[in-house]
């Protein structure tokens, strides 16, 4: 019986975990993209937005965090809807983003994604022993 019961402890336990874990990221996207959101001028220092997202996260490691900036038009059009890769600023002076806007002002936002593998404590028959949690936070700036 003992077996058993310490079994189901460790499948509670991982279980949790996951949950902690996945809790943690989505706070640390989105305490990226708030830093990020404050004006234009963070909004394009992305490492500074990383920085808010890794010290947001506290005790989890093992992360892959990624931040950019993206523009669209204020009707809702626009050849730029997200961004394609980390550090990518696509409302740079010259960007297609921002040449495809008609007269009004694009509206800004910034993007954090936060992505961690997580691997369980003990390898359950039928469940993957490592998984792949990501979580992506989008604000508008301010």
């Amino acid at each position: 019986m003992l077996p058993i019961v310490l079994l189901l402890f460790i499948g509670v336990l991982d279980f949790g975990r996951v949950f902690y874990a996945a809790i943690a990221i989505s706070h640390g996207a989105r305490a990226g993209v708030q830093y990020g959101a404050q004006n234009n001028t963070k909004s394009g220092d992305f490492a500074g937005m990383r920085q808010a997202a890794t010290d947001a996260l506290g005790d989890v490691s093992n992360l892959t965090v990624t931040a950019c900036r993206y523009c669209r038009c204020a009707d809702g059009t626009g050849s730029c809807a997200s961004c394609p890769a980390d550090n990518a600023d696509l409302c740079a002076t010259g960007s297609a983003c921002l040449n495809s806007c008609p007269l009004d002002a694009p509206q800004v936002f910034v993007q954090v994604t936060v992505d961690k593998v997580f691997t369980t404590l003990f390898p359950y028959p039928g469940i993957p022993k490592t998984t792949d949690i990501n979580r992506r936070a989008i604000i508008r700036v301010q």
